[in-house]
């Protein structure tokens, strides 16, 4: 754009009454993220000088998060206090856009907005005063209608007050619209709260734009669902929804493999590549990524996690902050903690827990076993049972185990503690000293066999039923 000095203002200070929750309601999450993140996501894609954003109910858990965020557009929040509608908010915020040449205003409750409709929004905006984002929807209720004169618009009128003719009109004002920072400033002066609602509305200044003899021109929305508002916990569903199948389209598109789309969950953050396939009702959440040739099996449920090539994770693995090596094959029904990382070929079973816990090359723990705070070397193998003993009930400690390391079943191991390279620890062994390489460790009681031991258990069992009945 021709224009490089421009500001996005995002009218983020809603009560929100309707959701019924103390969490502010951008705050409300769209298919993992808030819908202020997906707003601001969109307009960060359109690299303007500087992002506003204008707060009010929940202002500081607003400013916190937007704080927390990684941003990639300076923002700037400004409270409007005692809001009082739409314009109010934009005066509320003018010293922080005033120096711009043009104003995108958007708001934080509208989180399907596309970058490309926002890019036609600004174009169609042109020399323009101001550009208007509309839709042509079939049930208008609620909206306010936009009567159009070819593509420049006449005026908008509010739903609440608009009349009969008026609310026949299927053409709706979504509210977001690209103005020229002077016509904006000198047009909130004017603003009167002449409405039913009594407050300053910017759409006002359609209207102020014709009368200039400059209309504002209307961009359409080439999908109506782009400029839906979320007011409730049923638009908020309808909204994940919609980004879900959204999101999960463009995926199959990219060469992604899915056994059932429609259930799947895929956060905007996630990254995939051709030839990765996902099984029925997978999550995927948070900063995941699973590499061509990944399998990641039915329910699998999966938050900042890395897949790599040809890793396979079956059915109903949880796995968190964790790293999947290539080749590695987890489950199913395993549990992958935060700071998990498997190298290749790791093979980590059925009911297997882990907890930052790196395994080597070709390292195995094929079943129902523990390993916590581990460093376990290349080509083991740990026996079903087995427990890294980490906690002490105060300090964690670390288990280390070197390569080639053999685990015999229902062993545990009481950290701190090393066992070396190509050690044995016997089944049923609880190991509380370092073990030497290639050295066996038991630690099992010596085993005693009392022969006639059963009979003898039964016929004090008979006696004893026999003087219970007194016979």
């Amino acid at each position: 754009m021709a224009r490089t000095n421009w500001t996005v203002v995002v009218l983020a200070a809603g009560l929100g009454k309707r959701m019924a929750s103390q969490l502010p309601k951008v705050l409300h999450p769209v298919l993992g993220e808030p819908m202020l993140g997906h707003v601001l996501r969109s307009a960060e894609a359109l690299q303007p000088s500087r992002i506003v954003v204008v707060t009010g109910h929940g202002r500081a858990q607003v400013e916190a998060w937007i704080a927390g965020r990684e941003n990639s557009v300076p923002i700037t929040c400004v409270e409007q206090v005692n809001p009082n509608g739409t314009g109010h908010a934009m005066l509320c915020a003018q010293p922080a856009w005033q120096d711009a040449e043009e104003v995108l205003i958007l708001y934080g409750d509208v989180p399907l907005l596309r970058r490309e409709t926002l890019d036609a929004l600004r174009r169609d905006r042109g020399n323009r005063p101001l550009s208007l984002l509309v839709a042509r929807v079939p049930d208008p209720t609620g909206y306010g209608r936009v009567v159009l004169n070819g593509a420049e618009i006449a005026r908008v009128v509010e739903h609440k007050d608009a009349n009969e003719a008026e609310r026949q009109i299927n053409v709706v004002n979504a509210g977001m619209m690209a103005v020229r920072a002077d016509f904006l400033a000198q047009s909130l002066q004017r603003l009167t709260p002449n409405n039913a609602q009594g407050e300053l509305y910017l759409t006002d200044l359609v209207g102020m734009a014709a009368e200039s003899g400059q209309p504002g021109v209307a961009t359409i929305a080439a999908d109506p669902n782009e400029i839906q508002g979320v007011n409730n916990r049923a638009e908020l569903a309808a909204a994940t929804a919609e980004l879900r199948q959204r999101i999960n389209h463009g995926w199959l598109m990219r060469g992604v493999a899915m056994d059932e789309p429609a259930t799947a969950w895929i956060e905007t953050t996630v990254q995939l590549e051709p030839d990765a396939s996902l099984g029925a009702s997978v999550e995927l959440r948070g900063k995941t990524t699973v590499a061509a040739g990944a399998r990641i099996d039915r329910g699998c449920v999966l938050r900042d996690v890395a897949v790599a090539e040809h890793g396979h994770l079956l059915a109903y693995t949880v796995a968190t902050e964790a790293v999947v090596g290539q080749g590695a094959h987890v489950g199913p029904f395993a549990h992958l903690r935060p700071g998990t990382e498997l190298a290749a070929d790791v093979k980590v079973g059925n009911f297997v827990e882990t907890k930052k816990a790196k395994l080597g090359v070709g390292a195995k723990a094929s079943h129902l076993s523990y390993l916590g705070d581990a460093d376990i070397g290349a080509g083991c193998n740990i026996g079903a049972g087995t427990i890294t003993c980490n906690y002490d009930g105060v300090n964690k400690f670390k288990t280390t185990l070197g390569e080639g390391v053999f685990i015999g079943s229902d062993s545990q191991l009481v950290a701190p503690v090393t066992l070396g390279d190509g050690a044995y620890v016997g089944a049923g062994s609880t190991i509380i000293r370092d073990v030497p390489a290639g050295a066996l460790a038991v630690s099992r009681i010596e085993q005693k066999n009392v022969e006639g031991w059963v009979a003898k258990k039964k016929e004090r069992q008979a006696a004893a039923k026999k003087a219970a009945s007194g016979h």
